[in-house]
């Protein structure tokens, strides 16, 4: 009797693990399949030591490099004709990486992560503007609050509705 069930156990036990290795190894389209692939790479720039998981401090640096970038006069303030330029910039570089209707999308994110980081709404975005709110939308990217990002986790950013990008609602005095 203890034989039978020891080996009951043990066809359960492999049952499950492969019905989960199974679920795993889903066919994901093609499309996706790029998406994700993309989304890896990207992540790959920012982990600056090649640990495969992105900490604070590596997103944080890769928000300094992209503000500095738009920030062609380097007055600590991106005007509209400098968010103009840099959304204009990325569509000409990235067009190969994206494809034409994925850098249309990826732009679009990137003009309203630069409308949403206008916090006192003045039609310009302050170095400080742009680092709190891309802080808060990177704390997002965290699902489990394990404190850091993991490939899976970085790579779901991609799969967010647009209203995730919104900017938080004002806070009342």
């Amino acid at each position: 009797m203890k034989r039978f069930l020891s080996l009951a156990t043990a066809l359960t036990i492999v049952t499950v693990s492969v019905s989960a290795y199974a679920d795993d190894k889903k066919e994901v389209p093609e499309y996706l399949q790029k998406k994700y692939d993309r989304r890896t790479e990207e992540m790959k720039a920012f982990d600056k030591n090649k640990d495969g998981i992105l900490q604070t401090e590596e997103l944080q640096g890769s928000t300094q490099t992209k503000f500095s970038s738009a920030d062609t006069n380097k007055d600590g303030i991106l005007s509209p004709e400098e968010t103009a330029a840099s959304l204009e910039k990325f569509k000409t570089q990235k067009v190969d990486s994206y494809g034409e209707a994925g850098v249309k999308q990826q732009a679009n994110r990137m003009k309203n992560r630069f409308k949403n980081a206008d916090a006192n709404e003045d039609g310009k975005v302050s170095q400080e503007e742009y680092k709190a709110y891309m802080g808060n939308h990177q704390q997002n990217f965290d699902r489990n609050g394990d404190g850091v990002i993991s490939k899976e986790e970085y790579r779901m950013d991609g799969e967010k509705l647009p209203s995730s990008y919104r900017k938080p609602p004002k806070k009342e005095d």
